[in-house]
């Protein structure tokens, strides 16, 4: 009996955050920590994160003092308003896929969508994603029949329980679509929850019988069994090891294992390990019993070792012989340069004998069938193997893998083009079978469909950490004429050329080099669409504001006109700094076009109307600079009149001389 496990199964990014957090926080803190609600649905943890001293509460209202944490599943606003109230501490472990469909319910009611969740009526996550909608109306739907109840609405906004079914979503939103006059649909089902779903399907279509472990109470584990169900009829769903019943397995050669995604690695191990020992009893049963038909594979134990010839204990009857012809390729020139005494070996029977004959073994013929066995099984299962290449040859490489020759064509050799393929003579590469015909004697391995899988397994646990505000580094990658392409671990994100600089950027090279290292901020994530916007300008303390704090509303000053538009005529006031001055405050009288009265270039006084921080727009005005500076200039006047010693009259200057006269 074979044990497979599935591809993608246990833990996912969510559910691990959450525990580590939970722990995290247990050793940081000395007062009390509390989990409201189980932080995962799976007991087992649960109770192991209760003998650390994590308590479950049901409500807020239970404690008094020291920090909760908020589940995977996230929660409601009002249970951070009351924890706020009562002094208390949050930890959000809350996952962000759902953060990701809380946010877009709550935009969907604000924007006067009715919403509708597609999920599980009482499931906590659903019941948080709706708790973020009020006071809104919300519809929960699980089929399409409940879906096509829903009454004809103005406008429906849609969104998805992170762990619900990609396919079943797919088939309610269309039925949904027509159910208002304006639908938008966020498929905000987890792209793990797919992997794993796709993962134990095409496991469970392809072994004799297919264990699911998790929680009873775990819905995404129940929805993993219900879908193996559909492709195979001997599934069975255990939450621990003590659940395996050994009959089950009567009869199956091959047996398949997934998990749901708040299952831990120790309780899979554990599986694992109980059916590894069924195995060994079945096939210790099965030796014992066997007979040894030429062509029958065995595994057995060498018990002596001769320069030509090897002794083998194969259990039941005795021993079997291996020939030095038979023993390994090249033929070696004694035994003893290729196994030793007490070493396990496979073999395959060339000869049974008889009473007084010798049973003729091949360790050579042994491991070229287990080699094609486990190749095929390689390949069917997707499972990466170790090939070493042995040089590059006419279109590709020559790969030795379980001891058969294998070809790595050139476009398989890596994820973009390879000029010099000798690079990777002598190298342990990790190889996915693509092609095998044992009648042909040909292999076909490609490297690239592994890095494209490491690739896709980085990107989707990047896309599920990443949010919008955060603050990354990167790597430049590549320029182009709208922006610059980032690398952030693994994925690339695209900064516009609106966002590398708070001033203006005509060319991204102007303030970007290939190879630069970054800090930027997350725009926007879409999964889905494998694009991440990202900003470096946002990184950065914007000039703009620091330049415009030595300017305030009433103030004249001078500037230059730097442009004139349709509406009015802009003038710079210090580098990076603009103002506008509208059409209607560039003179006292009317004013058909700014031509009339500035042109670019020409220096200005004007006086500041108003700032707008928030918008970046200044508002000015020639006209009442002008004002200003007229009534200034009156004032004076008429201040050097009200003053006797500032100014004299004729006959206070001659008057002397008529008198005299």
């Amino acid at each position: 009996m074979k044990i497979v496990c599935a591809e993608h199964c246990g833990f996912c990014y969510g559910v691990k955050r959450a525990v580590d957090l939970a722990l995290e926080t247990r050793e940081e803190k000395a007062e009390p920590v509390f989990s409201l609600g189980p932080l995962i649905h799976n007991p087992q943890v649960v109770e192991q994160l209760d003998s650390r001293g994590i308590k479950v509460v049901d409500d807020v209202a239970e404690i008094s003092s020291g920090a909760i944490i908020i589940r995977s599943h996230g929660v409601g606003p009002d249970v951070y308003d009351a924890a706020a109230a009562k002094g208390i501490e949050v930890i959000d472990a809350t996952c962000p896929h759902v953060r990701r469909a809380q946010t877009a319910a709550r935009e969907f009611a604000a924007a006067g969508y009715t919403v509708v969740v597609v999920g599980e009526r009482d499931h906590p996550e659903v019941r948080s994603i709706v708790a973020w909608c009020r006071p809104q109306e919300v519809y929960v739907v699980r089929t399409k029949d409940e879906a096509v109840a829903i009454p004809h609405v103005p406008r429906l906004g849609v969104v998805a329980q992170t762990t619900f079914s990609s396919e079943q979503f797919d088939a309610i939103a269309e039925v949904l679509a027509h159910r208002g006059d304006v639908v938008k649909v966020a498929k905000t089902v987890c792209t793990a929850t797919e992997l794993r779903q796709a993962a134990a399907a095409s496991l469970a279509s392809k072994v004799d019988a297919m264990v699911v472990v998790g929680g009873r109470n775990s819905a995404n584990t129940s929805r993993l069994a219900e879908i193996c169900r559909t492709v195979n009829k001997k599934v069975f769903h255990i939450e621990t090891v003590k659940d395996l019943n050994h009959e089950w397995f009567g009869g199956v050669s091959k047996v398949g294992i997934t998990a749901g995604a708040s299952t831990p690695d120790w309780i899979i191990k554990e599986v694992c390990n109980a059916l590894e020992e069924l195995e060994e009893r079945l096939a210790q049963d099965t030796q014992d019993t066997m007979s040894y038909e030429p062509g029958t594979l065995l595994k057995g134990k060498v018990v002596g070792v001769k320069k030509t010839e090897v002794f083998v204990d194969i259990g039941g009857k005795g021993e079997g012989v291996v020939p030095l012809a038979e023993l390994a390729y090249p033929v070696p020139l004694s035994a003893d340069e290729v196994v030793q005494e007490g070493q396990e070996i496979d073999v395959i029977v060339l000869k049974s004998g008889s009473e007084d004959g010798d049973i003729i073994l091949s360790k050579v013929r042994a491991e070229r069938q287990l080699a094609w066995e486990r190749l095929e099984e390689a390949r069917d299962q997707k499972q990466p193997v170790p090939a070493r290449i042995i040089e590059p040859t006419k279109g590709g490489l020559v790969a030795a893998v379980f001891g058969l020759r294998g070809f790595v064509p050139a476009s398989q050799a890596d994820l973009h083009y390879v000029e010099d393929l000798g690079q990777f003579t002598g190298q342990e590469l990790m190889v996915l079978p693509i092609e095998i015909d044992r009648n042909k004697n040909r292999v076909v391995l490609s490297r690239r469909a592994v890095l494209e899988a490491e690739r896709q397994k980085r990107e989707a646990e990047i896309y599920a950490s990443l949010a919008p505000g955060q603050q990354v580094t990167g790597t430049v990658r590549r320029l182009a004429s709208f922006g610059a392409f980032i690398d952030i671990g693994g994925v690339e994100g695209l900064a516009h050329i609106s966002d590398l600089a708070w001033h203006k950027v005509k060319s991204p090279a102007e303030v970007l080099a290939v190879g630069d290292t970054v800090s930027a901020v997350v725009l926007k994530v879409d999964p889905e669409a494998k694009r991440i916007s990202l900003s470096l300008k946002q990184a950065q303390p914007d000039p703009w504001l620091d330049g415009v704090s030595e300017f305030s509303e009433g103030m004249t000053v001078r500037g230059r006109i730097t442009h004139l538009a349709k509406f009015g005529a802009f003038v710079e006031l210090k580098p990076g700094i603009e103002g506008l001055v509208h059409v209607s405050e560039l003179a006292d009288r009317r004013v058909s076009t700014p031509q009339e009265v500035v042109s670019p270039g020409q220096e200005v006084a004007v006086k500041i109307l108003g700032i707008d921080k928030g918008k970046k727009r200044i508002s000015l005005s020639i006209a009442q600079a002008r004002e200003d500076a007229e009534r200034a200039e009156y004032q004076s006047y008429m201040n050097r009149q009200e003053d006797p010693g500032a100014s004299s009259t004729i006959g206070d200057r001659i008057g002397h001389l008529l008198k005299k006269e």
